[in-house]
């Protein structure tokens, strides 16, 4: 399995699991990875050897890979791009933010014109109501009326 595909490396950061910078020299890391691999050898760690074993296997793991120069180059190209993603994905995550923001805006407006539409639908409703009864009333007045002068009319004859 390649080193950059192992799972339990894949959210480390090598440089600083041996503790040095990104552009450190190999001098510098191979003084860190002695200094890390002698306090994790499980032989001086006889309370926990297999925590200690685990520990001291990804210490040799990661100094093979920083201190092979074609590696080393292929773990640092992935590294960038992991830095980068993170970075797209936290601009992202702003970018969400507005979008949330604007989205519950927008439906706070929709809710509001729909209270509106409700409130107007119902007005509209009272005046049709109010129209139909002075409708109704102003037939009965005209029926009425004309009963009047159809009885007058016959009264007269």
């Amino acid at each position: 399995m390649n080193n950059l595909e192992d799972k339990e490396f894949e959210d480390i950061d090598y440089y600083d699991f041996l503790g040095v910078n990104y552009n450190s020299t190999l001098e510098d890391i191979e003084k860190a990875y002695r200094k890390k691999a002698r306090k994790h050898h499980p032989d001086k760690n006889r309370e926990n050897p297999e925590a200690a074993t685990k520990i001291f296997h990804q210490v040799s793991k990661v100094f093979e890979l920083l201190s092979d120069p074609i590696k080393k180059l292929e773990y640092d190209n992935a590294r960038k791009a992991r830095v980068a993603a993170k970075k797209r994905y936290e601009a992202l995550d702003a970018k969400r933010k507005v979008m949330k923001e604007d989205l519950e805006e927008n439906e706070r407006v929709a809710r509001q014109k729909k209270q509106q539409r409700t409130y107007s639908e119902e007005s509209e409703q009272v005046k049709v109501e109010r129209l139909r009864a002075e409708t109704a009333q102003r037939r009965q007045q005209l029926a009425e009326k004309l009963h009047r002068r159809a009885a007058e009319f016959k009264a007269s004859k």
